[in-house]
């Protein structure tokens, strides 16, 4: 019934955009009189399909052009929508979504977010506090303040980025007292999100505070220069390195030749020269590191003796740039849910739990835990007969990552959906494999200083599990599963990053 809800909506807003203006004035009537009008009307329509339903580059300019015709584009949008639930606003997709915070003169439109995002069955809140953070309004700071501690990092950061304007706001408003009152939530939120779980986030709070005259929070992106880490085959490190540079750079850092392609320090030996171009990154990263010192220098005693220390001077371990995992993990699960938020979890050989990117919580686990899961992904492999991939592709992820029948590399089998429904195509085996995999993660696995990453975490990747693919069984009551050792609590903890 779900879907054929979709479908039907689906099917009736397409009807809506390419019949309405026809209908009004009959297929045949003459153009004459509103012919102005009409084309404008149509003109609305097609940028409204474009941006549901073209490309990634195409539905952006779409919303960007809608928002340039202002009130007329925002009045049909609020047409569309007045009388659809949360359900069937999905169905405008990510980029309209966002788009509702870009039209001033029609606020009901705006309005519309707000509900979307405090839903948490809605597929599309990130870009709904996106659309809601282009113009805050002041009275809605402590609204944005709990959203950043969202679940959903794009959310946490959407949510920072309207505390930053809405203090501005208040400013060039002339209302002094609202704005600092705005500050320290900005502030309170922006200095916890320097210890996010996702190097994104903390990025992104670090950028903001600099803009503020907070100047070692440029050592955050220094650090994420440095980053080496990989999750499986995704070059989690590598992506670090290019958006650390691009945000230094555009912050007016010089580069000093930094290249994200090569190696911190040049391989043992090897000259620090080839052809008179470097084979390292490490003059570049002295050269970056005197310049944010220069700035921290100058910026920090300009700052207010009680805010000095809002940024630490040392980082925080999960900000730490991440060394490679390892060759001991057995099994992998990326989990990716635009309801639930994103996991990323590995087993090593020796049964510890890995939680995170870039420098992992560490959970230990019941011994012989991952040889279980082991066995259970082997029956997974042979039941599945070759097959790697399960429903259509979408932001919606399980990816099972297990080794192959032969040689020592894994094999990532997946099941995808488009986030506007759950996907019923992941196969019985995958759902056992998954059940496997949640069971072994101990129910009391917060670990001190990791509570973000670790605490409830069986029950957040099985309902992660619920919203993708479907439930995963829960070990039954009484039982001890494959997993948890009575000592998980207090095990050693590094720490995670994106």
């Amino acid at each position: 019934m779900l879907k054929m809800n979709f479908a039907i909506g689906a099917a009736a807003l397409g009807l809506c955009l390419t019949g309405d203006a026809q209908a009004a004035r009959g297929a045949d009537a003459p153009r004459e009189d509103g012919a102005a009008q009409d084309t404008e009307q149509e003109r609305i329509d097609k940028l409204i399909r474009d941006a549901r339903t073209k490309s990634a580059f195409i539905r952006p300019q779409a919303v960007s052009r809608l928002a340039d015709i202002g009130a007329p584009a925002g009045r049909r949008l609020l047409e569309l929508s007045a009388d659809e639930d949360n359900e069937r606003l999905a169905l405008f997709g990510t980029d309209l979504i966002e788009g509702f915070g870009r039209f001033p003169e029609v606020p009901e439109l705006r309005a519309r977010l707000w509900p979307a995002l405090e839903d948490p069955t809605f597929p599309w809140r990130p870009a709904a506090a996106r659309g809601l953070s282009w113009e805050p309004r002041i009275d809605e700071a402590e609204a944005f303040a709990r959203f950043t501690s969202d679940p959903i990092g794009p959310v946490r950061t959407a949510a920072l980025d309207a505390l930053f304007r809405a203090g501005n706001v208040a400013r060039e408003a002339g209302e002094n007292e609202r704005a600092a009152e705005i500050d320290a939530l900005f502030r309170d939120a922006a200095a916890r999100q320097l210890s996010d779980e996702f190097g994104r986030v903390r990025r992104r709070a670090a950028v903001l505070l600099f803009s503020r005259g907070h100047a070692r929070a440029l050592r955050w992106l220094h650090e994420d220069l440095k980053r080496v880490d990989a999750f499986f085959e995704m070059p989690t490190g590598l992506n670090a390195r290019y958006e650390a540079a691009s945000l230094l750079a555009d912050l007016g850092v010089d580069l000093a030749g930094y290249d994200p392609e090569l190696p911190t320090y040049a391989p043992e030996g090897a000259p620090a020269l080839k052809d008179g171009i470097p084979t390292s990154n490490e003059g570049a990263l002295t050269e970056i590191a005197r310049q944010i010192e220069a700035l921290v220098a100058e910026r920090q005693p300009k700052l207010g003796e009680d805010l000095r220390d809002l940024v630490p001077a040392a980082l925080p371990p999960i900000a730490r740039a991440a060394k490679p995992i390892p060759d001991d993990v057995a099994i992998g699960l990326e989990l990716r849910s635009c309801r639930r938020g994103d996991f990323y979890l590995r087993w090593t050989a020796d049964d510890v739990l890995l939680v995170g990117q870039g420098v992992p919580a560490r959970i230990p686990l019941a011994e012989g835990a991952t040889e279980r899961l082991l066995a259970v992904a082997g029956e997974t492999r042979g039941a599945l007969e070759g097959q790697l991939f399960w429903g259509q592709p979408g932001c919606d992820v399980e990816a099972f990552r297990i080794p192959r029948a032969k040689g020592d590399r894994t094999m990532q089998l997946t099941v995808a959906t488009n986030g506007l429904r759950r996907t019923e195509a992941r196969p019985a085996p995958l759902t056992a494999l998954g059940a496997a995999l949640a069971a072994s993660i101990p129910e009391d696995a917060a670990l001190e200083g990791e509570a973000q990453r670790t605490r409830d975490l069986a029950q957040r990747v099985r309902e992660a599990f619920a919203a993708i693919g479907g439930p995963v069984p829960a070990p039954a009551a009484g039982s001890d599963g494959d997993a948890g050792s009575s000592d998980s609590g207090g095990g050693d903890s590094s720490d995670q990053d994106r």
